[in-house]
This record gives structure tokens, sequence and C-alpha cells, in this order.
């Protein structure tokens, strides 16, 4: 067995404990649910204030593209979900997403850049749970969004002079 095969058998028996320990509740629905609406209402409430505008659009920027990124990505990777849904799960385009809004909102020196991780990594656990997805998956996902929205928020700041 090649050490790849290893690593995503070992990611797989985590999650599957991980799903024994706290079997699917609602709440962890709930949760895995919410995900992808609680930070889009962030961005456009970013985006809605004029002090906010420039960050905001730079989260929506930075996630659009992680999300356009890790979706070709999980096409080409074609890892199974352990739940049912046929497409491949790896890398999350939710975790990505999220973490390309968390790292804008940190390198633009905002107040919910806190906040938005924590919402990134309770709802990546969330659909860890809720067999949408493997924690690896997770953890792919989350790394792509934090690299695409470094090299954008760069570029874009080199443009424009962003100080902060």
């Amino acid at each position: 067995m090649t050490s790849l095969r290893k690593l995503s058998a070992h990611d797989r028996s985590l999650g599957d404990r991980a799903r024994a320990w706290a079997p699917r509740s609602r709440w962890a629905r709930l949760v895995a649910m919410s995900m992808a609406p609680s930070f889009q209402l962030l961005v456009g409430a970013l985006i809605a204030r004029r002090p906010t505008r420039v960050t905001g659009l730079a989260a929506l920027a930075a996630a659009g593209s992680a999300s356009l990124i890790a979706r070709a990505l999980r096409d080409r990777v074609g890892r199974a979900r352990p739940g049912p849904r046929a497409e491949g799960g790896m890398p999350s385009r939710h975790a990505a997403a999220a973490a390309a809004i968390a790292t804008t909102l940190t390198a633009r020196g905002s107040l919910l850049a806190s906040p938005a991780w924590a919402g990134a990594a309770v709802g990546g656990g969330a659909r860890v749970l809720t067999g949408d997805h493997e924690p690896g998956d997770i953890a792919a996902g989350t790394v792509l969004g934090a690299v695409v929205a470094v090299v954008l928020t760069r570029a874009v700041g080199l443009l424009v002079g962003w100080r902060r």
C-alpha cells in the first residue's frame, strides 16, 4: 500500500471515529447547512458598508476563486465522499471558501477575522460529522482557500496600493 493510500485510509478512519463518537444529529446538520449562507451574509454585510466594502469585495473574489479551484481539483482527484453523495469531496469547496474569507479578513486587519476562523472550524467539523467530508477534505480545502486568498490579496494589494 502506498503512503498516499495509507494516509487516505487513516483519514477515513479518523472521520469514521468522529462520526461514531458524535452520531449525526440535527445540530450538526444545521451547522453544516448554515456554513455557506453564514459566510455569504458576512461578505454581503462587508460589501454593503462603505468602510468595509473593499475588504468584502476582496473576500468575495478570494472565496469565489478558491471555490472554483477546489471544484476543478475535486473533479480531478475523484475521492469519494463518506456519505451518499456521488461527486468527490477532496478538497472541500465550503472549507476553501470559508478559509479564503477568513484569510482575507486576517490580511486586511479586520476584527471579524477570529470569528470567521472559528466559524470555518466549526462548520468544517460539522461537515465531517454529517458525512459530507472526511477531515482531510476539510484540511485540503482550508489550505487551498488560505493560499488563494494570500496570493489574491497580495496581487491586488500591489496593484491598488492597499495599506491595511
